[in-house]
């Protein structure tokens, strides 16, 4: 089989954390080696208008109107010959509308981390950069049902966005020191798995070489996620397991998607 192509889609500016896009690059050719290419892809320079995803993902116009591009890269994903395409954000932008409009596997860090969480340990405790995530993260929580499982989400103190995190890749141990208080009082609460909850933390803490406090893993949730689709399009090949159509990711219609985007198109060049 040939070496499986994943589309890794982050939120971030990835021009302007260079940082982060270079750690995620070599991440994915450690973890997956020789099992799959990993294509990391940011958003266009300015989406944020100069502000950090942190800053702006909290608001739910602002979130539509910025992340409504992932939907659209999945969709050029599968036209380009991928084999798999993972949401590479705890914010987890329009999950159910990417598996409704693709034919090729989709993962996400949020769905993939828990997912993979409930094979680890009981209780799992997230933590995030900053309270505006650890809203999204309890809302993915939530719609994923798996409140049952999660100890509690929390944020780091105090809370860093985006480019502050990816500065402090020169300087990580406050960061660390930080995260480490958060998740010892998660572990004294009951918690089996530490799941990092924002893409650059997570990142910072992994080229850190932090996997475990204690007896308590730290989880890997970019290579947790990008084995999990690599999972996914294996099963796909060869068992023919395929999303469910009757009701979540619904499409009667299998032209619908490019007659919509041919559509759009047209109205667009008028």
């Amino acid at each position: 089989m040939a070496p499986i192509r994943i589309w890794h889609q982050s939120v971030n500016e990835l021009d302007h954390i260079d940082v982060y896009r270079r750690t995620l690059v070599a991440h994915a050719a450690e973890v997956m080696g020789a099992d799959a290419e990993v294509v990391v892809h940011g958003l266009p320079s300015g989406s944020y208008g100069g502000l950090s995803a942190t800053a702006v993902l909290s608001n739910a116009y602002a979130y539509h109107r910025i992340l409504d591009r992932v939907l659209e890269n999945a969709i050029d994903a599968e036209r380009a010959g991928f084999d798999a395409f993972v949401v590479g954000s705890f914010s987890e932008p329009l999950l159910r509308e990417i598996r409704s409009a693709v034919d090729i596997p989709v993962a996400s860090l949020t769905e993939s981390a828990l997912l993979v969480g409930c094979s680890l340990g009981k209780l799992l405790a997230p933590i995030s950069n900053a309270p505006a995530i650890l809203w999204m993260v309890r809302t993915a929580v939530e719609k994923h049902g798996l409140g049952a499982r999660v100890l509690e989400v929390q944020a780091i103190d105090p809370p860093l966005d985006e480019p502050a995190l990816a500065a402090a890749y020169e300087n990580p141990a406050p960061v660390i020191d930080a995260f480490k208080v958060a998740a010892k009082l998660a572990i004294a609460k009951g918690a089996d798995v530490i799941i990092p909850a924002e893409g650059v933390l997570a990142e910072l803490l992994y080229t850190q070489g932090l996997r475990a406090i204690g007896e308590t893993p730290v989880m890997d949730v970019f290579g947790t996620t990008w084995a999990y689709a690599a999972m996914l399009v294996r099963l796909w090949s060869r068992t023919g397991l395929r999303v469910g159509r009757s009701w979540h990711y619904r499409r009667d219609d299998p032209e619908l998607i490019q007659r919509l985007r041919a559509a759009d198109v047209h109205r667009n060049s008028r």
